[in-house]
């Protein structure tokens, strides 16, 4: 995963308070980071240096058939003094199993990106 911004967020152009809300089928939802934010200032970049899971969910699937999950990742900025705002918003279909595959969420004037791996792998227990 990597974040990247192109703008101030902020009002005194110090830094843009990022972070990642997915919403799941049903009551699934999951916030990254857990507590706090991602902080960036103009042109920096975030890469995480490890595979951070931004939605991790598992599901039981019959063999030889096959099921969609739908889930809908929102990346905001946090703002102290108003409403948190949304930045980028998109829904994505996951075909369980399927390859790993990337993804990249922007906002409408592509000022702000994130590349996101989406990555459905079998396994057994």
């Amino acid at each position: 995963m990597s974040l990247r911004t192109l703008k101030d967020y902020d009002i005194m152009g110090w830094r843009g308070e990022f972070y990642f809300k997915v919403d799941g089928p049903k009551i699934f939802k999951a916030r990254f980071p857990n507590k706090g934010t991602i902080k960036l200032q103009r042109n920096q970049n975030f890469t995480s240096k490890a595979d951070m899971n931004v939605w991790s969910q598992f599901k039981t699937v019959k063999a030889g058939r096959d099921a969609i999950v739908r889930i809908k990742v929102i990346l905001r900025e946090q703002d102290h003094l108003k409403k948190d705002s949304t930045v980028a918003e998109e829904e994505y279909e996951i075909v369980l199993p399927s390859k790993t595959r990337y993804v990249i969420l922007q906002d409408d004037k592509k000022r702000t990106k994130a590349k996101l791996r989406i990555q459905a792998s079998r396994t057994r227990y």
